[in-house]
């Protein structure tokens, strides 16, 4: 079946290790979206940090499945096809049980980010970029409190994650670790792939006729739920064993090695 939607996830999937995208990559997405392929970002950063990268690839025309799939966007309007929120009560219970010294909390609205800083340390290898406000407890997001779609959880000692993985397994979160040092927490059944079933319906595109690239735990359903799944050869262990084919690393074009792929 002809391919007729391509979800690409961005860190370690995209973007090299330094962050950015190679002059090859750019090449062949603006390729596939020549071809009438519809492109898709399905990463779990906001709609502001995947509209500056889809600005860099040189396309005309994309969908953003922000958020790990908790806000959907036609690129160049912010205004949301679909959102998914946490219940506030939900957002005050984790917060409890994630209330620790060694680590920072990042709260995503579809809109806004908001920071509690907790080490300093950490914001040299997570830097604090300008969309994010800090704050010092939950209340002061104001009205933002009840809008929180995602939690990301950063700190330098992975153990502390699994700890809090633990604390919150009976809550009605999804929680995924795109890396090591880093757990991201959403409503229960908030996924990139409930994004891309969204966009689905609206397109009017089957699952079977969509591919999805990633590389870490919250690609999992993404990659299940398209008709072809291709995880780079850096991906996660778990993460490469579901897949339909497996491309080089992020930093051998590996995106571009898997659009050949595809579109042969």
């Amino acid at each position: 079946m002809a391919l007729k939607l391509l979800a690409i996830d961005l860190d370690g999937t995209t973007l090299n290790s330094q962050g950015e995208i190679s002059d090859v990559n750019k090449t062949h997405l603006q390729q596939v979206v020549a071809s009438g392929v519809r492109l898709v970002v399905a990463t779990g950063r906001s709609v502001h940090s995947a509209s500056s990268f889809l600005e860099q690839m040189g396309v005309e025309e994309a969908y953003i499945v922000s958020l790990n799939g908790a806000a959907v966007f036609k690129w160049g309007d912010l205004t949301p096809l679909m959102t998914i929120k946490m219940p506030t009560a939900l957002v005050e219970q984790v917060v409890v049980s994630g209330d620790l010294q060694q680590v920072n909390t990042y709260f995503s609205t579809v809109l806004n980010s908001y920071i509690l800083v907790r080490d300093e340390s950490l914001l040299t290898m997570f830097a604090k970029n300008s969309e994010l406000t800090t704050v010092e407890t939950l209340a002061d997001l104001g009205d933002d409190q009840s809008q929180v779609s995602k939690m990301l959880y950063c700190t330098k000692n992975p153990a502390i994650l699994a700890e809090l993985v633990a604390k919150i397994k009976d809550l009605p979160v999804a929680a995924v670790k795109p890396d090591e040092m880093c757990l991201e927490i959403t409503a229960q059944d908030t996924s990139k792939a409930k994004g891309l079933q969204f966009l689905g319906e609206i397109l009017n595109i089957l699952p079977e006729e969509m591919a999805a690239i990633g590389d870490s735990e919250n690609d999992f359903e993404m990659l299940q739920f398209v008709g072809n799944g291709i995880v780079m050869a850096n991906g996660m262990p778990h993460i490469k064993a579901i897949a339909d084919y497996i491309t080089l690393s992020n930093d051998q074009d590996g995106l571009a090695h898997a659009i050949r792929y595809l579109l042969e």
